[in-house]
């Protein structure tokens, strides 16, 4: 597979809490694919009707609204009450409102895991997993599970397995590789080789843990090995764009930052690619 030049995207609750503000100043950078994750009333989908008008306005000025992010699946499996209301109330307006603006991903977690659990929970999840895939492809969506710390969709190779297992086709993977270094393990190459088949989308963030307490830094100021990961998706994938979870503050800048610092990333993968 031949390298190829990746857009870049940015969610866009990482460039300034208010909507209008965080789409106008991306879009002044040059980007046009976003992630909605956040609004002013709650977390997607729980968009106010004037943020919905603002993003079909940006729509319409060429954005394109590459995944959302609602956030679900990131209690305990066990938690019937929370359960009920994120499949029979969360999970369908989200996958609505992800419809009517058109965005093709869906970005879930794979569902706190704690010591002691059963034996039985690991096929619990499996089935709500199913379940919220088969949900999503009739609507013409793809599931992405984030890897996060302490969670069934955590470690590459258990996670690889684990949809492996399933083997539900809209069910995907949205890795986060400073999550992964965040949760004790360096990413590595074998780590990339295991997911590649199942990725879906890329969140890119820099993960610092000289700083516990807010152990994020702008892309390529922390110690997650962007050097040698942005060249893998770069020559190895068909992924169309990385999104920029910024995750660290003053927003603006650190965003800033972290696009001049991916877009030197891929340059530096896509040179070495000409010179080979």
């Amino acid at each position: 597979m031949s390298a190829r030049m990746p857009d870049i995207g940015i969610i866009t609750d990482e460039v300034a809490p208010d909507l209008a503000e965080a789409l106008e100043t991306a879009m002044g950078w040059g980007l046009r694919r976003f992630e909605l994750r956040e609004g002013g009333a709650g977390r997607f989908p729980a968009f106010t009707r004037d943020e919905v008008r603002i993003a079909e306005q940006a729509a319409a000025a060429g954005a394109r609204f590459t995944a959302v992010s609602p956030g679900l699946f990131k209690g305990a499996v066990a938690d019937e009450a929370r359960l009920r209301r994120e499949l029979g109330d969360t999970l369908p307006r989200a996958i609505a409102l992800a419809v009517r603006l058109r965005a093709p991903v869906l970005i879930l977690f794979g569902f706190a895991r704690y010591e002691g659990e059963p034996p039985t929970d690991r096929a619990r999840v499996m089935r709500r997993l199913e379940q919220a895939a088969a949900s999503a492809v009739e609507a013409g969506l793809v599931v992405a599970l984030e890897n996060e710390p302490r969670h069934w969709i955590d470690r590459p190779a258990d996670a690889a397995a684990m949809l492996r297992e399933i083997g539900h086709p809209a069910l995907r993977l949205n890795w986060d590789p400073a999550n992964l270094h965040w949760g004790g393990r360096r990413p590595t190459r074998d780590d990339f080789l295991g997911i590649r088949p199942l990725l879906a989308n890329v969140h890119v963030k820099d993960y610092y843990p000289d700083r516990p307490e807010a152990p994020w830094l702008p892309v390529g100021e922390g110690v997650t090995p962007w050097e040698e990961i942005v060249p893998w998706l770069v020559r190895e994938t068909d992924l169309p764009h990385l999104t920029i979870e910024t995750h660290c503050a003053p927003l603006k800048d650190c965003s800033r930052r972290s696009l001049a610092n991916l877009r030197r990333l891929i340059d530096a993968a896509l040179s070495r690619e000409k010179i080979s």
